[in-house]
């Protein structure tokens, strides 16, 4: 844990903790990850709440254990679309940022079952949000939809 630090980056080496299960930095100045946070390809769980990051990397999909990610009261303003490759994600935690859009890619997130966005920028949700069938918990208050969010048909 590295929580309630001044830190700004982490250090690479932290690729090199390639059997690690949980990282935790939350309450820091983290603006960006490293690279070799693709290393950590047991990490279950990603909590770096109460940063600075304004973008993820690419290679954030090639955690694909990962199971929780904790992003909020960051300073996000997109995702990247490797993000669809996280398809064991139950959880995510992006509210309190600055987000204007979602990729069409959430919709492959397929064991996602909470999905928080309050207090973003977003405008409208991909039509792929439709597609996650385990999702029992969605929050979008305080955001800027003005339009009919997802298309249900009734029989």
């Amino acid at each position: 844990k590295f929580n309630n630090n001044q830190l700004v980056i982490l250090p690479e080496a932290i690729g090199n903790l390639t059997e690690l299960r949980r990282l935790e930095a939350k309450n820091n100045r983290l603006n960006t990850l490293p690279c070799t946070i693709r290393n950590l390809l047991n990490l279950d769980v990603l909590y770096l709440k109460k940063n600075k990051i304004a973008n993820l990397p690419d290679n954030i999909g090639d955690l694909i254990k990962l199971n929780r990610l904790s992003l909020s009261s960051n300073q996000l303003t997109t995702l990247p679309d490797t993000l669809g490759k996280l398809t064991k994600l139950a959880d995510i935690s992006l509210s309190h940022n600055k987000l204007t859009e979602l990729p069409i890619t959430m919709g492959s997130l397929s064991g996602l079952r909470e999905l928080f966005l309050s207090n973003n920028q977003l405008t409208s949700i991909p039509s792929t949000t439709g597609d996650l069938k385990k999702l029992y918990r969605l929050n979008l208050r305080n955001n800027k939809i003005r339009t009919k969010i997802i298309n249900c048909e009734c029989i």
